[in-house]
């Protein structure tokens, strides 16, 4: 039974050595040849200025709003007492990057415009705004957010999430 337990043991520390010899020559094998394992499994996403049309024209972002969860009107021919469908809506808008005073006001008006998001989204029913258009939406809101900014204007309203859930 001795015997049997320490051939295990032995069997046992010969597989962490082996394993730790693995180990250790495919990490300095990695740091010689300076290519990461996986390092090809995924590309970064381009981030969202890159995208923006124009983005040579040294555009920001400002994408301190987060996940806003909104409820929208509930439709007329739903049942009473029902609540509308739950929107999840990501927002972030460009702007250009002048000086850092802009930056500042729309900090200082992020309230305000997560209030804009919120109202803008729970005053109209599912099927409102998905008959309105992103496109349009985001064109009402550049509209109403511009006219509440002093130091510079935003140039394009983004969403990063735009889901319904029902």
């Amino acid at each position: 039974m001795k015997n049997i337990k320490f051939e295990a043991n032995i069997i046992l520390v010969t597989a962490i050595v082996a394993l730790s010899a693995l180990i250790f020559f495919a990490s300095v094998i990695a740091f010689v040849t300076g290519k990461r394992p996986g390092m090809n499994l995924r590309k970064n996403d381009p981030s969202g200025v890159e995208q923006i049309r124009g983005a040579d024209e040294k555009l920001k972002a400002f994408k301190e709003f987060g996940t806003l969860r909104i409820i929208a009107m509930p439709d007329e021919q739903d049942e009473e007492g029902k609540n509308g469908a739950v929107l999840v809506l990501t927002p972030w808008l460009s702007y250009e990057d002048s000086d850092s005073a802009f930056y500042e006001e729309l900090v200082s008006r992020k309230g305000l415009f997560t209030s804009f998001f919120i109202e803008y989204f729970s005053r109209k029913t599912k099927n409102a705004l998905l008959s309105i258009g992103e496109k349009k939406i985001k064109e009402e809101l550049l509209e109403l957010f511009n006219s509440e900014l002093h130091l510079g204007e935003i140039s394009a309203i983004y969403f990063d999430d735009y889901i319904f859930l029902d």
